[in-house]
């Protein structure tokens, strides 16, 4: 398995893989597959794309084994095996899997489809590789999918992709020999301070000035210096800021750190420094960790008012606690186009978050008036309910809107559609049909506390629901309901 964050080349490095011609040494046939687009959802799925790609690529080498898959035959697991069986005989497939994250974060793909996977992959005729942003195991989206035997046929240590060290960059900077351009010693030790080794970065910044060297010439500090300044700092262009992005609040935070100077080790846990060296924004310097990526430390700069600010407002609990109010109405004076009565009951659990209790008990209100605006919309003025959801089976026997609020999300539920029929509501969608029950139950929670007490962050998470219900619930009236929205 081969790991490594984004915009680090494992993607480059997958598909070099599979189509060098070098592999033909080893294999019969190779494909890549990119998981990121038209992800598999579920098990059957999963498989049938697999047999596909299995099939295109034996078709130049083995074109008859690749005629016994037929993707769509519902033997279709039996005929793989059979078919790797076979092709012990002929040589092997290598079958890279790359993207391999978003297949795992489906809830449809379940351990059966890993233990078959498993099965297929005890054959010596079948290799993979997968690509993906952390151990395999680590990101299954289930336990059940985590117990699987199948990664435990990957190597134990993955093969991480991360910024370029040393011996890489000779290589990586041959293009410019072939053009005649010299790279003096300085103008190779300013690429790699400017960009950190970072892939993305290194590229951008050579293929500007193996554009703009004349063959038959040298380039200097000098020249590297001018390139980065005006080339990549003017316009950073969309790879800085999505490195930024990749990076957690603690990161961004040593980010701006480091760029003022030496940050000792021990102001940074050891998980995040290892992080920070892997993608050369850091390395280790007497007894601390300096910047070794220019652009990032300048990028960092430019925003390190914005991540002080959030640190300082919410750094710690205290902090979290004593500021998310204003957070919260922020966010609410973003919302427009909602029920002026729907936003006055969310704006007053919000400013009753301390203490968080008070909070809590607008819930009730604040579903009950979202409930009241939702039949206001759907149903005719005598709350008679239509003779086409009597197909949802939520008719009920006066043919009348029940009165019991929870009956109503139960309705709701059903002609926002689910896994067992579809979506027959005029309106509504199913995340505000989700954001509702969310709320209704809070609701009955806040009515009924016994005595216990809730947390801010509880109260909060609460209110951001109920804010996320005002927004959602003005889009969805003012257009008929987008199915699977």
């Amino acid at each position: 398995s081969v790991v490594g964050p984004t915009l680090f080349g494992k993607s480059v490095l997958l598909s070099h893989v599979a189509a060098c011609e070098a592999v033909r040494d080893h294999y019969v046939a190779s494909f890549y597959w990119d998981l990121r687009h038209g992800t598999p959802r579920t098990n059957a799925e999963f498989r049938q794309r697999f047999a596909e790609r299995t099939r295109g690529a034996l078709a130049g080498a083995h074109p008859d084994l690749a005629g016994w898959v037929d993707p769509a035959d519902e033997a279709l697991g039996d005929i793989l095996h059979l078919l790797f069986e076979v092709l012990e005989n002929h040589g092997r497939l290598l079958a890279v899997l790359d993207g391999f994250d978003h297949v795992l974060a489906e809830a449809g793909i379940t351990r059966n489809l890993w233990d078959e996977m498993r099965a297929l992959a005890q054959n010596p005729s079948l290799r993979l590789v997968t690509g993906s942003r952390d151990r395999l195991r680590e990101l299954c989206k289930t336990e059940e999918s985590r117990t699987s035997d199948f990664w435990e046929i990957f190597y134990d240590t993955p093969l991480h992709v991360g910024c370029f060290d040393v011996s890489d960059w000779s290589g990586f900077l041959e293009p410019f020999e072939l053009k005649r351009v010299k790279l003096d010693e300085s103008a190779r030790k300013e690429i790699m301070n400017w960009t950190g080794g970072v892939p993305v970065l290194a590229a951008a910044l050579a293929n500007r000035l193996f554009s703009e060297a004349p063959n038959d010439t040298a380039l200097s500090k000098t020249d590297v210096d001018r390139v980065a300044e005006e080339a990549l700092l003017e316009t950073p262009g969309e790879s800085l800021a999505a490195l930024w992005d990749d990076c957690s609040t603690q990161l961004r935070s040593d980010l701006v750190e480091l760029g003022r100077g030496v940050e000792p080790i021990a102001n940074i846990p050891e998980s995040r420094q290892k992080i920070l060296e892997q993608r050369g924004f850091a390395v280790s310097a007497r007894g601390g960790l300096r910047s070794s990526c220019r652009l990032m430390k300048r990028y960092a700069a430019d925003r390190k008012e914005g991540v002080t600010s959030l640190r300082r407002l919410f750094g710690d609990a205290e902090g979290f606690e004593r500021n998310i109010r204003d957070l919260l109405e922020l966010r609410l004076d973003q919302v427009a186009g909602a029920d002026p009565e729907l936003l006055r009951r969310a704006r007053k659990a919000v400013r009753d978050l301390h203490p968080p209790n008070d909070s809590i008990k607008w819930a009730r209100s604040v579903a009950e008036r979202a409930l009241d605006l939702i039949w206001n919309a759907e149903l005719p003025e005598d709350r008679s309910l239509p003779d086409k959801w009597r197909r949802a089976d939520v008719f009920r026997h006066d043919g009348k809107l029940p009165h019991r609020r929870g009956e109503q999300c139960g309705i709701l539920r059903k002609i926002t559609g689910g896994a067992e029929h579809s979506a027959i509501a005029k309106f509504v969608t199913k995340p505000t049909a989700v954001l509702v029950d969310h709320i209704h139950g809070v609701g009955n929670f806040g009515q009924h506390t016994e005595g216990q007490t809730v947390s801010v962050g509880f109260a909060a998470a609460f209110c951001l629901s109920a804010i996320a219900l005002c927004e959602r619930l003005a889009e969805d009236l003012r257009s008929p309901a987008k199915r699977g929205g």
